[in-house]
């Protein structure tokens, strides 16, 4: 039986109402802007029509829906990503919803654990759990040191994992989390547990941490050949621990808009384009901390969108490298299929509403993506991993 890839959807949910004048006062987009910019009426509008969105994007026939996390960002107003996935779980059917993903290491590793039983109930079993470390923003916020970060992602792992698996009541000691008794009610309807996804734009220790615990490693849009590479790691690093590994553990993210013409899917576009700049600027103590990724995930990371010390990558380069896909619905076919047979991923989440990106034209996309695009990519064959 052939392998055939699984298309998701996923909106940032952005804050749109934000003014560029308004940023330019302030060295960054995250810590240091104001939250008397929201508004709470307008935030209401638009929480309404993203969810206007997961409806369509299941009744198109698309195979499921992403929701992530984040705090402290007008480009995304999620700082719950349990509490969209129950929102999700309601308005929804079919599609499976993946969580890409809760930051762990900030959260209570019980309470998320009865959390994510409570919505894979709600929605009898279609929940993917994805952990995260998060940005460091997200840790600084927490008022967690990040040199702490990663020790307490994979505490609070544990413990999630214990708690769906081991019967309670059980005692957990450890480092940063100490319970004398441990008894969720609440547990999941898929055994052992709900899938797990791990992501990473270019941390190779990511890839190798998904590995050896056989998760599907997610990548948050890096050009092709550094996935490529993490690709291979993720491949190496199974073989050592003793599994053949498949489309179903690898996952490629990048942000897509269709259009009825590729000129109006170029102007439409742009709005990809609203929040990039002042996303990651800032102070390098917010951006990348001291302790908060190694030296070697340091300089990777530089490669994610074509760094390195050159300028920012303009509109035009993002789509010359298959990183923003926009078009009529025979130019992104045409564009994903290659994504497609170059990394072989089991799943493909397209990110349709990151930025200043019209309602209207959202549900376009998806209509366009559920009638042409999704079946074309449902009939390209997978290969398998060597």
């Amino acid at each position: 039986m052939k392998e055939q890839v699984e298309v998701f959807f996923h909106t940032q949910q952005p804050y749109i109402h934000v003014k560029e004048e308004d940023l330019e006062k302030y060295d960054s987009g995250r810590l240091s802007f104001p939250n008397s910019y929201f508004d709470p009426q307008k935030a209401h509008t638009l929480y309404n029509q993203y969810h206007e969105e997961y409806v369509l994007a299941d009744e198109a026939g698309l195979d499921g829906i992403m929701t992530n996390e984040h705090h402290a960002a007008y480009w995304n107003m999620k700082p719950s990503a349990n509490i969209d996935a129950a929102v999700i779980s309601k308005l929804t059917k079919k599609v499976r919803i993946a969580i890409l993903g809760n930051i762990i290491p900030i959260n209570d590793p019980v309470r998320m654990a009865e959390e994510l039983a409570m919505i894979d109930c709600y929605s009898e079993g279609r929940l993917i759990s994805g952990f995260v470390r998060g940005g460091a923003v997200e840790t600084l916020q927490a008022g967690i040191s990040p040199t702490e970060n990663r020790d307490r992602f994979e505490e609070a792992h544990d413990l999630i994992i214990k708690c769906w698996t081991q019967p309670g009541p059980f005692r957990f000691e450890g480092q940063y989390y100490q319970r004398r008794v441990v008894n969720p009610w609440v547990l999941p309807v898929q055994k052992p547990h709900p899938p797990i996804w791990f992501p990473g734009g270019s941390s190779p220790e990511s890839v190798v941490w998904a590995a050896k615990h056989q998760y599907a490693y997610m990548n948050l849009g890096a050009l092709i050949g550094l996935t490529q590479e993490l690709k291979k790691v993720y491949i190496d690093t199974a073989k050592e621990v003793g599994f053949v590994p498949g489309p179903k553990h690898f996952g490629y993210q990048v942000r897509a808009l269709v259009a009825d013409t590729d000129e109006k899917a170029q102007e439409i576009g742009k709005g990809f384009l609203w929040a990039q700049k002042h996303r990651m600027r800032g102070p390098v103590e917010h951006v990348d901390p001291p302790g908060y990724q190694s030296r070697v995930a340091s300089q990777m990371s530089a490669r994610r969108l074509g760094g390195g010390g050159g300028p920012p990558m303009t509109y035009q380069d993002l789509q010359d490298v298959n990183a923003v896909v926009v078009g009529s619905p025979e130019t992104v076919i045409s564009k994903l299929r290659d994504t497609v047979q170059k990394l072989s991923p089991g799943y493909l989440i397209l990110i349709g509403s990151d930025g200043n990106i019209a309602h209207s034209d959202v549900m376009r996309s998806l209509e366009l993506l559920g009638s042409e695009v999704v079946p074309a990519l449902h009939e390209i064959e997978l290969e398998p991993y060597t």
